[in-house]
């Protein structure tokens, strides 16, 4: 869906008509043109991926495709007004160096713009200089929310590693593999897909994850090592370390629970904020848009100018 924040997958604004609850306050809606920027790099990403048909597509709750997804750019571009809203209270102002780098963004995304995407966005680069701006604010506020959080993780707290199984309910069975495996640990492929009666015969195991005594006995093996006989709910278990530290594996989990801590730390802040301040847009354009209809506008880099951008 709708790219955002690396902390919360909540971010994906203009000009009137905001309602603030709790907030005598009044702030300006994004306008058509401005709102029309990240709704076209949306449509126009999904139709280089599933080709323009999909826009009569209906979803389970009845609503075309096309509806969804306006609707989703709608929630994000609310929540990167709340964002900057949160940022201007707590005294968040961005420096002569962020600012070039906004205009940089600007820049490179007008020379990315066809004829035929300016006529259907109908953006000026004032209105790509407010959306970059805004983004970049709501992205600043989230990084200096996570900035103090605990997040360091360690390889050995969510190591992956791959193991290969032989399972069997006949213990007999069981200890006449291993002595095998005792004389010939190389025999161990040949015996698990001759003997094992597992669904699987390669396994991948991450530490902490609840495994019980196949964890533990994997986990203190070495790599190439097998273990003794390992009697676990009827049957009758011997592995063999495959991999003891699969570095790929390992730092894709470092970083969903990295993830997932600084998301954390956001929500603890943003959540008691948003509360208070409830941003809705009224402005009638968000539903007279429509996918339908035929254009030849295909700009979709407005994120990926401003991950390029700001590294």
């Amino acid at each position: 869906m709708i790219m955002a924040l690396a902390v919360s997958a909540v971010l994906l604004s203009g000009c009137k008509g905001i309602e603030l609850e709790n907030k005598a306050e009044q702030i300006e809606e994004y306008t058509r043109e401005q709102a029309m920027i990240l709704i076209v790099n949306e449509r126009n990403r999904y139709e280089n991926v599933y080709s323009e048909g999909i826009w009569g597509l209906s979803a389970e709750d009845g609503k075309t495709f096309d509806r969804t997804v306006i609707e989703s750019v709608k929630d994000f571009m609310e929540h990167i007004k709340l964002l900057c809203m949160m940022a201007e209270e707590r005294g968040i102002s961005l420096s002569s160096s962020e600012r070039e780098l906004i205009k940089e963004m600007t820049d490179a995304y007008m020379d990315s713009l066809s004829k035929a995407d300016l006529e259907y966005i109908g953006c000026t680069r004032e209105d790509v200089l407010k959306i970059y701006t805004d983004y970049f604010t709501a992205c600043r506020l989230a990084a200096d929310l996570t900035s103090s959080a605990d997040t360091a993780i360690s390889d050995s707290e969510v190591k992956v590693i791959k193991i290969m199984q032989i399972a069997t309910d006949d213990e007999k069975k069981a200890k006449a593999i291993l002595k095998k495996l005792k004389i010939d640990r190389s025999e161990f492929n040949s015996l698990a897909s001759r003997y094992s009666e597992a669904d699987q015969i390669e396994l991948t195991l991450k530490k902490g994850s609840g495994n019980g005594l196949m964890e533990k006995t994997a986990f203190s093996l070495d790599e190439g090592q097998i273990s003794n006989i390992l009697a676990i709910g009827g049957m009758y278990y011997i592995i063999k370390v495959t991999d003891g530290y699969d570095q790929e594996a390992t730092m894709q989990r470092k970083e969903g629970i990295r993830t997932a801590l600084d998301t954390l730390a956001f929500n603890e802040v943003v959540k008691p904020f948003e509360s208070e301040h409830t941003i809705v847009f009224f402005e009638k354009f968000w539903n007279e848009i429509s996918f339908q209809e035929a254009n030849d506008s295909e700009i979709d880099c407005f994120f990926d100018i401003y991950k390029k951008i700001t590294g």
